[in-house]
């Protein structure tokens, strides 16, 4: 049975008015620019006693059963995403996308005050983790005791124990003793965004060669996984999430192989012209194995640990096929375009749809992969038509969505959701389009 579109979710198409720039792109672009964080901003947050560094854009988390208490984010992972969807904006691209040499101009503000955010969470020059980035900030007080609330606040949530030395900025009862280390994902997906300044906007690029912190950290064995499904090879190769470098090494602490952290690993190594890296064949080996078992369908939650199922393992595969590139993962991106072509709704009026609970961010990532991936169908014209159609025509953002989670030892699942990534997404598939 095919499912109806809840009619809350018609509302914007029904609602949509004339607003004073009808353009989506540049609508979009409009509402990144007003929603970024400037120097003004933090000022005026610090006053209520809240952390924010310019260049961020509002992100926040919250329990997944309990959505309505939010704690504003301070990471550079979502800016890491929404700088990609800016780099489509330049001057060779203006003409196409109908912009202005003043909405270029905005667009390279946003990526150089994104580019200063991104730099603020690089690790310290003389530690073991020296060229990695981290999630959130250096603990401010690694070796305080836990206060009773830190310590109620860790017999729930329990793990995992990382042993590393970053925190959530603006939740002051988090536990000291559940600080995390750098990790892949968001060294891999910083060192793209610092490819692309230096490219596009004349930042420095990206010093050295970086690809040693990637193969540093692969599984053979050494560190022992949080979990092993039965369709991980021992020892597999692939990367690791967590890059844990600690003086001595401590062999003991936990790691995972998450295939969403994979694809972005070798879309950041193949775009850095890091292909030969160790590691980087297994995973490609790793995803279109998995991809071929069908596991994306059926055992989706032991593929990654921190992303939904929202189409985003999808994407991230074919972002790195595509941008990278890595022609390696062509069979996986085929399969993973057939799923997104089989799975697609229609609205009256010719829209076209993805829902996995988010639908714009859902229908964003759906129509990214079928372009990554070479598709030549109807429905993506369909599935921008949707888009554009449930755009806010006030504000020019699109809705926010779960874009990624953690799962805690102790049971309760934290989310992370941002309306302005989900507009990059969004703007991502219109330039591409």
């Amino acid at each position: 049975m095919r499912r109806v579109l809840p009619f809350v979710l018609l509302l914007p198409i029904l609602t949509l008015g004339c607003p004073e720039d009808p353009d989506p792109v540049a609508r979009a672009l409009r509402y990144l620019e007003n929603t970024q964080v400037t120097d003004a901003e933090t000022a005026r947050l610090r006053v209520t006693g809240t952390t924010d560094y310019a260049g961020n854009w509002p992100q926040e988390f919250h329990f997944a059963n309990a959505p309505n208490i939010r704690f504003r984010e301070v990471s550079p992972f979502v800016v890491a995403f929404i700088h990609h969807a800016l780099t489509l904006i330049h001057e060779d691209s203006m003409d196409d996308l109908g912009l202005s040499a003043k909405d270029v101009a905005s667009a390279r503000t946003m990526r150089r005050r994104a580019i200063g955010f991104l730099q603020r969470f690089q690790s310290d020059p003389g530690s073991p983790e020296a060229g990695t980035f981290g999630f959130w900030p250096y603990d401010p007080e690694p070796s305080a005791a836990e206060t009773p609330v830190q310590q109620i606040a860790l017999a729930v949530l329990q793990g995992p124990l990382l042993e590393g030395t970053r925190v959530p900025a603006n939740v002051r009862i988090y536990p000291h003793a559940l600080g995390i280390p750098p990790d892949a994902d968001v060294t891999a997906t910083t060192y793209a965004a610092l490819l692309a300044d230096g490219t596009l906007d004349g930042g420095p690029g990206v010093a050295g060669e970086p690809s040693h912190i990637f193969s540093d950290w692969t599984d053979t064995g050494a560190v022992p996984l949080r979990r092993m499904p039965d369709w991980l090879p021992e020892e597999s190769g692939a990367f690791l999430t967590w890059l844990n470098y600690k003086d001595p090494p401590d062999p003991t602490i936990p790691n995972d192989v998450d295939l969403v952290v994979n694809a972005n690993v070798l879309h950041a190594l193949a775009r850095l012209g890091e292909t030969a890296t160790p590691g980087f064949d297994a995973a490609v080996d790793l995803i279109n194995a998995v991809v071929a078992q069908g596991l994306y369908r059926t055992r989706y939650d032991e593929i990654t640990d921190y992303y939904p199922d929202s189409y985003v393992f999808h994407y991230c595969v074919s972002r790195a096929y595509h941008d990278g590139p890595v022609p390696g993962l062509a069979p996986a991106v085929e399969l993973l375009a057939d799923e997104v072509e089989q799975e697609a709704d229609n609205l009256p009026g010719g829209l076209t749809y993805w829902d996995r609970g988010d639908p714009a961010l859902n229908t964003a990532f759906a129509v990214l992969t079928l372009m990554n991936a070479g598709r030549d169908t109807d429905r993506i014209d369909r599935g921008i038509q949707y888009l554009t159609a449930v755009q806010n025509p006030a504000s020019g953002g699109w809705d926010e969505a779960v874009f990624f989670i953690a799962n805690t030892d102790g049971g309760p699942e934290i989310r992370w959701v941002s309306e302005a990534v989900t507009t990059a997404f969004a703007l991502e598939a219109l330039c591409r389009y």
